[in-house]
């Protein structure tokens, strides 16, 4: 964004952050109520709009403690054609749930997945539901400005190459609240991280992040399998330099993938949507047409949408994780064991 359009759009930003502090200073100072619950839950989200890999540490907090505990994962469901509370089963549809709350069910349906537009509604009738016999754990999805339910524990993320310190409110920037804010978080994940992130880089990061005593820091960076998914088998990545493809994606941003599939000497044309995007008769006629018979890969997300309508087995998705070290990874999963112990 140009120097003269923040500008000129400064005093909207200004209007946002008046009333986001105003509404924020309620909850702060018990005005407005948040609601708590019984059991203990685990907070995602984000103070910039889309694109820090939320659903994709979703999906790693589901993995590293479904050992653990009953795994219920509670999102809006943006994007999706229904109402209410609803929870996935079998016959679920990405229309009935959302495409990242359908994909949370297709990677582990042993976990429940519920989408409420109300987080308190969802969290009061999700509860409501469990087998109270097993040790339930919550994970809420986006849930950062939804403070009408607080969670046991917070965890922000911020993506590297546009962390929130260098950002402002919207529409100036893509700040949906204040940098201060931030402090709310118990943990801050940094997202995207460049392999070769050194010490000394990691340190002057979190001296600009300006955190709390109480808060942690985490690095992670987006890692790729080295397989395709499709519907009746899974090839090596490194196979679609002998096949020609095309990709299509419906995310905020498809840069790193892009590059990833590039770096890897791979050719290939690109079809982007915006995120969560609902593809139509029209789409998919032009996906089939530039594809021309030939494999087509996309996103998780996405290829749970597309295979309602293609139904092909030349469709394939590219999966990505969230990776920390070893010792982070060991390190962030004794904080929240050691929470819930607290908490509990």
């Amino acid at each position: 964004m140009s120097l003269l359009r923040k500008i000129i759009l400064y005093p909207f930003a200004t209007l946002l952050n008046f009333l986001t502090s105003i509404r924020n200073f309620f909850f702060d100072v018990g005005i407005f109520k948040e609601q708590t619950f019984e059991y203990f839950s685990i907070g995602v989200g984000n103070i910039s709009q889309g694109g820090t890999g939320k659903s994709v540490l979703v999906s790693y907090l589901a993995e590293i403690l479904k050992d653990n505990f009953m795994i219920n994962i509670l999102s809006r469901g943006y994007g999706r054609k229904s109402d209410g509370f609803q929870i996935a089963n079998k016959i679920s549809t990405p229309n009935q749930l959302g495409d990242e709350p359908f994909m949370f069910y297709k990677q582990n349906q042993e976990i429940r997945v519920a989408v409420c537009n109300s987080r308190k509604e969802g969290m009061l009738r999700l509860i409501d539901s469990i087998n109270k016999n097993l040790k339930n754990i919550f994970i809420l999805d986006d849930v950062y400005q939804h403070r009408w339910v607080k969670p046991s524990f917070m965890i922000l993320l911020t993506e590297y190459s546009k962390p929130y310190f260098r950002d402002y409110l919207f529409p100036s920037g893509n700040l949906r609240e204040s940098r201060k804010s931030a402090r709310r978080a118990d943990i801050i994940i940094v997202t995207k991280c460049p392999n070769n992130l050194s010490i000394e880089e990691r340190e002057k990061f979190i001296s600009e992040l300006n955190i709390d005593l109480k808060q942690k820091v985490f690095f992670s960076k987006i890692k790729y399998n080295e397989y395709i998914f499709g519907k009746r088998k899974n090839l090596p990545i490194d196979i679609l330099k002998r096949v020609p493809f095309i990709l299509v994606t419906g995310i905020a941003d498809n840069t790193l993938l892009v590059d990833e599939l590039r770096m890897k000497g791979l050719t290939f044309k690109t079809i982007n949507y915006k995120d969560h995007y609902a593809y139509t008769k029209k789409d998919i006629n032009k996906i089939s047409t530039l594809s021309d018979g030939n494999l087509i890969l996309t996103t998780e997300k996405d290829y749970f949408k597309l295979q309602e309508h293609m139904n092909s087995d030349l469709l394939f998705y590219v999966k990505i994780n969230i990776h920390f070290n070893e010792e982070d990874s060991k390190i962030l999963k004794t904080l929240i064991l050691k929470k819930e112990k607290y908490f509990t």
